[in-house]
């Protein structure tokens, strides 16, 4: 009798750890499910309703965010002399140079197509020969002789 007992009451303490990680696991998907509901409904209207406002607001907190893990990243290397320095040359001013060349090259190309546009292929053809030789000169013409 004591063994049946014993098995019956390890079934029965079974069954309670699995109900209770099943509930736990019910709760845990209908606090998500209530989060998203107090998240996404009012987003969802305000999208919906201010479109522009909405930009206004995603482009802001996206903004903060950056500038937050900018300040962050800035505070860490604060404390090591020369660490701030090194960052900016290695990986901050190299990423400002593409953004320029990206930028100046998009506007290049606009212009082109603007002189295309007008009946100027010539000035267009001239500038889009003299682009390409000055990018040739930024990515090539820098390195030391080889």
């Amino acid at each position: 009798m004591s063994l049946l007992i014993r098995t019956w009451t390890r079934v029965i303490k079974g069954l309670g750890r699995s109900f209770q990680k099943a509930g736990i696991f019910l709760g845990l998907v209908a606090g998500i499910a209530l989060i998203t509901l107090i998240l996404a409904v009012p987003l969802w209207y305000f999208s919906s309703k201010f479109a522009a406002g909405y930009t206004v607001f995603v482009l802001s907190l996206v903004a903060a965010g950056l500038l937050a893990l900018l300040i962050s990243r800035i505070v860490g290397l604060s404390k090591n002399p020369g660490a701030l320095r090194l960052y900016a040359n290695k990986t901050i001013l190299p990423i400002f140079k593409k953004v320029a060349v990206v930028v100046v090259s998009l506007g290049v190309i606009y212009g082109i197509v603007f002189l295309i546009s007008r009946g100027q292929a010539v000035p267009a053809i001239l500038a889009a020969v003299v682009w390409l030789l000055l990018l040739g000169f930024l990515k090539y013409g820098k390195r030391g002789k080889t």
